[in-house]
């Protein structure tokens, strides 16, 4: 074979095994493709076309169009299942208001910057239905109610800084000022349900209708009011005596028998009741500090004119935990009760037909969430 037979032989198989065929794509394989912006700025296209940039992009893209079917899912869109639903559910109107249950969980870094705009407008919107977040999101949420917090830069020195009486986030400043605002703030807040939750005494006039439809319940004090139709009478009340006649320490059985002596359903009936104080969960003292700061620039204002439950296991794990603290020196006995929230988020996710979780950031905030949807069997839609 000839010297150019021989570089014409290895030049075809060097071509052959650097420019393999290519196979024919499969019919619709997607093709990468940017956002045109000569077309106008549209966000929803914009966004829509994210799912076709590749790298990241890509995943942000799926990320949109499955929170997207999230938000438009209705319980409509499937079959009644008699072994999975309850009758309630066979009614047309309450498929179609029924949606999928939506858990944002995010770590308090999201608060200290400008996404803290973002999820309230989520929450004046009601496009979630249940929040996890740690102490510092509740503090700061309400801290730049009063004060800002400022752009810094990230080489700023600790040390330097905390002798200016200023804190750093990242490349954020919060002046010490604010977490005093805070403080004082909260501390008649904190001072007002600690009174709260003191058990009293009160006296309640009903019709003798309404007491025979309570439900009664025999307790070792006596008789205590279970269930209660009127909100004169708050649930878990103990009777302490009928038309000033005693009822300490008698049973269910001795309190209806002495209403049947009572004539008349519309007659009138005095109860002297040992009303049991409040006992706040770390969402129920959120939602109080929602309703009291009355700033529609706030996260937790939305959530207390929503009715949309924010969850903080580790609400004293910052501000709210040092204003606790100090307080409890003027006057101990503060009952936070986490068991209350655990059962309530739990039973949120057990009782929705599908749920969806969105999480910013991990911790508490991931595996709080998780948790909840694991006593379902899990989650319908996962973002993280």
């Amino acid at each position: 074979m000839s010297m150019e037979a021989k570089e014409s032989s290895g030049c075809d198989k060097a071509t052959e095994a650097v420019l393999v065929k290519s196979e024919d794509m499969p019919e619709g394989t997607p093709e990468c493709k940017g956002f045109d912006f000569n077309k106008g700025l549209d966000y929803d296209a914009l966004f829509k076309s994210f799912i076709h940039h590749g790298f990241q992009a890509t995943h942000f893209g799926l990320a949109v169009e499955q929170i997207n079917s999230m938000l438009r899912w209705r319980l409509s869109h499937q079959k009644f299942d008699p072994n999975k639903e309850t009758e309630e559910f066979k009614d047309k109107q309450v498929r179609e208001n029924t949606r999928c249950t939506i858990f944002l969980g995010y770590t308090s870094n999201m608060v200290s910057c400008g996404n803290r705009e973002i999820i309230r407008y989520l929450m004046q919107h009601r496009m979630i239905n249940c929040v996890v977040t740690t102490g510092g999101a509740i503090e700061e949420d309400i801290m730049k109610c009063f004060f800002p917090h400022y752009m810094g830069d990230f080489k700023l020195r600790g040390k330097d800084l905390r002798l200016k009486g200023f804190n750093r986030i990242g490349n954020l400043l919060v002046p010490n000022k604010n977490y005093i605002a805070f403080e004082d703030w909260l501390k008649p807040i904190l001072a007002k349900m600690l009174d709260e939750q003191e058990p009293t005494v009160q006296n309640v006039t009903i019709l003798k209708k309404h007491f025979s439809r309570m439900m009664l319940r025999t307790c070792k004090a006596g008789t205590m009011i279970i269930e209660s139709e009127t909100s004169k009478i708050k649930a878990k009340s103990t009777i302490l005596s009928i038309n000033d006649i005693a009822m300490t320490g008698k049973m269910e059985e001795d309190v209806k028998s002495f209403l049947d002596k009572i004539s008349g359903d519309n007659s009138e009936i005095k109860l002297t009741l040992w009303v049991p104080g409040e006992v706040f969960s770390p969402s129920k003292i959120i939602r109080r500090m929602g309703k009291e700061i009355d700033n529609k620039d706030s996260i937790l204002y939305w959530a207390y004119k929503n009715d949309i439950p924010i969850f903080c296991p580790a609400i004293t794990d910052g501000a709210v935990g040092d204003v606790v603290f100090f307080h409890s020196y003027q006057k101990e006995g503060m009952i936070i009760d986490t068991a209350q929230d655990i059962k309530k988020i739990n039973e949120m996710a057990m009782n929705a037909p599908k749920t969806g979780m969105i999480i910013l950031g991990g911790g508490i905030v991931k595996h709080h969430i998780c948790n909840a949807n694991l006593m379902r069997n899990g989650n319908d839609d996962s973002h993280y």
